[in-house]
């Protein structure tokens, strides 16, 4: 049996939920509230001590970190096989998933923060927003969201993190050349990593990174879009409120990050 702890909009979770998709299993789960940090409950962090989601349990195992997870779906349940079959093509799979891992995901969270979320802490209490904080274990990426709601997109870090988005956008339309999927002519797991962060950037009005710009990866979010996983992993499990707090964002924020990467 499979379980998924998982989130509505978060990335990672989408990430795992299309590989579930794609791989065509069936699977039960729980939803938890992230801003109403249900992720911090003791029980939940017996399973995950990062306090993040998703995570999946198999059979009584437990399985944390969404890169691990859907390789270990994928190596589990055989078909259809989600990596290629050649070891380099492999390589080059893991490759675009360790450069989320590696810059990506922090990249994604801080434009999130800086983008739509002052509004959204700008309703909780002083006292609401010193605990959210505190809940977080990791003082680092705490330190770094804080400054995100605080200060939105002129906190001091997020240059680099609009520069590492562009970055990845860049290398996807050059790999796009030869194949029209990150890591060959079949979608493997390279894909669904990349996807929801590809998606959240065109959902924080950021999508003029590619739009008339990088033409294959035009090309491949549509070929995205027409899979049916793309609805069931991600679009469908989109609340109102979530859709809303999307559509709220104010200031178009694509001059100052054009300006941060270098003005295109």
């Amino acid at each position: 049996m499979l379980f998924l702890y998982h989130s509505t909009t978060s990335v990672c979770a989408i990430k795992v939920r299309l590989t579930l998709d794609e791989k065509g299993l069936d699977y039960d789960g729980k939803l938890l509230n992230l801003r109403e940090g249900e992720q911090h409950k003791p029980d939940y962090v017996k399973l995950n001590p990062n306090h993040v989601v998703p995570t999946l349990l198999h059979d009584g195992k437990v399985i944390i970190e969404s890169t691990l997870i859907v390789e270990y779906l994928d190596e589990t349940f055989a078909n259809p096989p989600l990596m290629p079959a050649d070891p380099y093509g492999r390589a080059v799979a893991r490759l675009w998933m360790k450069k989320v891992d590696d810059y990506l995901h922090a990249a994604c969270s801080t434009l999130t923060f800086a983008i739509v979320f002052p509004p959204v802490f700008g309703k909780k209490t002083k006292e609401q927003r010193e605990a959210y904080y505190a809940a977080m274990p990791n003082a680092a990426y705490c330190e770094r969201q804080r400054l995100s709601v605080e200060q939105g997109l002129g906190a001091p870090h997020v240059p680099a993190a609009a520069r590492a988005d562009d970055k990845y956008i860049g290398e996807m339309d050059a790999a796009l050349v030869s194949s029209p999927y990150l890591a060959g002519q079949a979608y493997s797991l390279a894909d669904a990593a990349a996807t929801p962060y590809v998606f959240r950037l065109e959902m924080l009005g950021l999508d003029k990174l590619w739009i008339g710009k990088r033409p294959r990866v035009e090309d491949w979010c549509a070929r995205i879009r027409q899979r049916p996983s793309f609805a069931r992993a991600i679009t469908a499990w989109f609340t109102d409120t979530d859709r809303a707090r999307y559509a709220a964002i104010g200031e178009d924020p694509f001059p100052k990050i054009a300006a941060m990467v270098g003005g295109q």
